[in-house]
């Protein structure tokens, strides 16, 4: 079976309260969507890397795939307005089976969470890597507590996402012209009645969205990273 890696990198980073976008703010020098790609090609052996994007970061990037010196043919498509026009972008670029969705500001999944995604979406056609909730959810109105939510069967979803591409392409169509927003790939699934299967994903799996976050990824980029 062939997969490509598809990395939707067309966001602005409207949380992250900083000039440049958050997955190309420089950590040690490169930029976040640097580590972000190189950790997922070594941990696994993709066929193909697509990576969506606005028009006028293409130069930007091409400095990027250059400093990375891959092994596997990449590919650029257009960003579009939201993520899930940029992900069905990369997919109809996709010259393989599978692909696996990940977000370009998250760059520390282990390459076992990788590999069990990816095998787990080769058995179901559908899976997903996460943590189970860990603290108490209260449902707030106002900055007011109306009750106390169980956090029993609560999943907290991460990437990579990893689908049969036919699945998800179809997926992503229908939502699009349903105007369903969908924030991740797996909610287009779950609109379309398919079933999605979870993998149990690692604490490090943090995706940056604050600037605030940095401070982890400097904490966490010598356990990945060879430095």
């Amino acid at each position: 079976m062939s997969i490509s890696l598809i990395i939707p990198a067309a966001g602005v980073g409207k949380r992250f309260s900083a000039n440049l976008k958050k997955q190309f703010t420089e950590i040690d020098g490169r930029p976040l969507i640097y580590w972000t790609i190189k950790r997922l090609v070594t941990a696994y052996n993709f066929n193909e890397l697509i990576i969506g994007l606005n028009q006028d970061d293409i130069k930007f990037m091409d400095n990027v795939i250059s400093d990375l010196n891959l092994n596997i043919p990449h590919i650029y498509a257009e960003g579009g307005k939201e993520r899930a026009n940029t992900v069905l972008n990369c997919l109809l670029k996709s010259n393989c089976s599978y692909a696996a969705v990940h977000d370009s500001v998250r760059p520390f999944v282990s390459s076992q969470v990788v590999k069990d995604t990816i095998d787990k979406a080769y058995q179901t056609n559908a899976a997903i890597c996460g943590m189970p909730v860990r603290d108490t959810v209260k449902k707030i109105n106002e900055n007011i507590i109306e009750k106390t939510i169980s956090r029993d069967n609560l999943f907290l979803a991460h990437t990579p996402q990893v689908f049969k591409k036919d699945i998800i392409l179809n997926a992503l169509h229908s939502a699009l012209e349903n105007n369903i927003i969908v924030t991740d790939e797996a909610s287009a699934c779950e609109y379309a009645g398919i079933h999605v299967e979870t993998v149990l994903s690692n604490y490090e799996n943090i995706k940056v969205t604050y600037a605030e976050d940095i401070s982890l990824i400097q904490l966490f980029k010598e356990k990945f990273f060879e430095v």
